[in-house]
C-alpha cells in the first residue's frame, strides 16, 4: 500500500510546488514597475454579458482608461488595441464591446484598434503582435489584464515576440480563489511537456532510492 502512496505524494508535492511558484511569479510581476512610453495599450478580452463587458473585462477596461490618462499626462499618446473574438454565448465580439465601452468614455475612435479573431490568450497576443508590428515596427506595448491572468499573459507575449510589460487591472483574488486556481492550472497546461519531463525525472529518482 505504501508503494502506491509514493506516486500520489510525489504528484501532490509537485502540484503544490507549482502553485506556490505560480503565486510567486504573479506577486513578483505586480511589484515590477511598468514604465510609461508605450506605443500601444493592449487590453485582453474576457467574458461578455450579452454584448456588454462582464466584471473582469470591465476592470481591465477601467484600468486601461486610467493608464491611458497617465500616459497622456506624461506626454505620450499610445493607441489602445482591444483583442477578443466572439464566444459561443456572446452576442458580439469582445473587441467590439470593448471599443464601444472605451469610446463612450472619451477615447477618440481613431485611437482604438480592434483585433476580433482571437479566442484565447495565445491568439490574443499573437494576433495583436502581428497587428502592432505591421502598423508600428519597433513598437513597445503594455498588456492590461486581470491580476490572476498576468503570468500566462506574460508567457504568451514572450512567445509572440511582443516587447511587452504586463499590467494587472485588479488584485490577484479580485475574482475569487477559484479563478486564481483555474488560471494556475491553465498556465501549467500551456507547457505539458516540461511538467511531464519533470515528473518523470522525479519518479525515476524516487525509484532509484527504493
Amino acid at each position: 500500500m505504501h508503494v502506491l502512496l509514493l506516486p500520489v505524494a510525489l504528484l501532490a508535492g509537485y502540484v503544490l510546488l507549482w502553485l506556490l511558484g505560480f503565486l510567486g511569479l504573479a506577486l513578483r510581476g505586480r511589484r515590477r514597475p511598468v514604465p510609461e512610453g508605450a506605443d500601444y495599450l493592449v487590453v485582453l478580452g474576457a467574458a461578455l454579458v450579452g454584448c456588454e463587458p462582464g466584471p473582469a473585462l470591465t476592470a481591465r477596461l477601467d484600468a486601461a482608461l486610467i493608464r491611458l490618462a497617465a500616459e497622456e499626462a506624461a506626454g505620450y499618446a499610445p493607441l489602445v488595441l482591444v483583442t477578443g473574438g466572439k464566444g459561443p454565448h456572446e452576442d458580439c465580439t469582445e473587441a467590439a464591446a470593448m471599443a464601444r465601452y472605451l469610446i463612450a468614455r472619451g477615447v477618440p475612435p481613431e485611437r482604438v484598434r480592434r483585433e476580433e479573431r482571437a479566442v484565447n490568450t495565445v491568439e490574443n497576443l499573437r494576433f495583436a503582435a502581428a497587428l502592432m508590428a505591421a502598423e508600428r515596427p519597433g513598437y513597445r506595448c503594455t498588456v492590461i489584464t486581470s491580476g490572476f491572468h498576468t503570468v500566462r499573459s506574460a508567457l504568451a507575449a514572450r512567445r509572440a515576440g511582443a516587447p511587452a510589460h504586463v499590467l494587472a487591472a485588479d488584485p490577484l483574488l479580485a475574482h475569487g480563489p477559484y479563478a486564481l486556481l483555474r488560471e494556475a492550472v491553465g498556465t501549467a497546461l500551456t507547457r505539458p511537456g516540461a511538467h511531464t519531463a519533470a515528473l518523470l525525472l522525479a519518479a525515476g529518482a524516487l525509484l532509484l532510492t527504493l
